[in-house]
């Protein structure tokens, strides 16, 4: 991670300096909250643990909330620092089996997807402005969520019919990493502004349901699959709503 760091900072001073030189309004915001759209881009070592037909993408929602540490007394002073959490889920997608069961056989599906909770430490201007660019560093955890279900076909669907749940796998990851983004938009406390935000993770290795491992195994009377294990790293970007 350390060798992303230097860009990151490069990228982010200019935006800094911009910022500090528009600071008309003084306008301090105590918290800084998101709500976004994901989209989460694996590194080549872990693409063997995504495998799907969107280039090993995933999608999903993030929701982050921060506030002035300076502003939790009864004295409220400005801070350039937030300080919070955020939470989040990202769908990889899904992957289909057919297994033999004494003659007779069926098709599953596997859902897989990675949820994420961390504690943030955010830097940015102490004032909102128009434009308001920040840095974080947070660290945490992810989970990679599977769940493996019964495929049911149209037919079946329409007639109310319920999909079998047959379990998964479930593994955390020690998970840090390094943002950088920005604000936009009106100064006013009650307004939504656009946010944008990159970032980096990297975690230690997750355990997920290799493709195609799916099986009955007639001696537990229950399906079965392998395991295989992936370093957990990937770019985020975030794309919503704050305040």
């Amino acid at each position: 991670m350390k060798k992303y760091l230097p860009i990151f900072l490069f990228v982010l001073s200019p935006c800094f300096v911009f910022s500090q030189q528009n600071d008309e309004a003084k306008t301090t915001h105590h918290f800084d909250v998101m709500l976004a759209a994901n989209l989460a881009m694996p590194f080549p070592e872990m693409k063997k643990a995504i495998r799907n037909n969107m280039g090993d993408a995933g999608f999903g929602i993030s929701f982050l909330c921060l506030s002035n540490p300076l502003s939790w007394g009864k004295v409220k002073k400005t801070s350039p620092f937030r300080l919070g959490a955020e939470i989040g889920y990202t769908y990889y997608g899904r992957f289909k089996s057919q297994v033999f069961a004494n003659g007779f056989g069926g098709d599953y599906k596997t859902s897989y997807g990675i949820a994420k909770l961390n504690a943030v430490l955010r830097f940015r201007p102490p004032h909102t402005n128009t434009f308001t660019p920040f840095a974080d560093v947070f660290a945490g955890g992810n989970f990679y969520l599977s769940s493996i279900r019964e495929n049911l076909g149209l037919l079946e669907s329409s007639l109310g019919l319920q999909s079998v749940d047959f379990g998964g796998t479930a593994s955390a990851s020690f998970a840090k990493g390094i943002a950088v983004g920005f604000s936009l938009g009106s100064v006013k406390p009650d307004k939504g502004r656009f946010v944008f935000r990159l970032s980096y993770t990297d975690g230690s290795a997750i355990r997920y349901i290799v493709r195609n491992s799916l099986r009955y195994d007639p001696n537990y009377n229950q399906l079965i699959y392998d395991e295989g294990r992936a370093p957990l790293r990937y770019m985020m970007i975030e794309i919503g709503i704050g305040i």
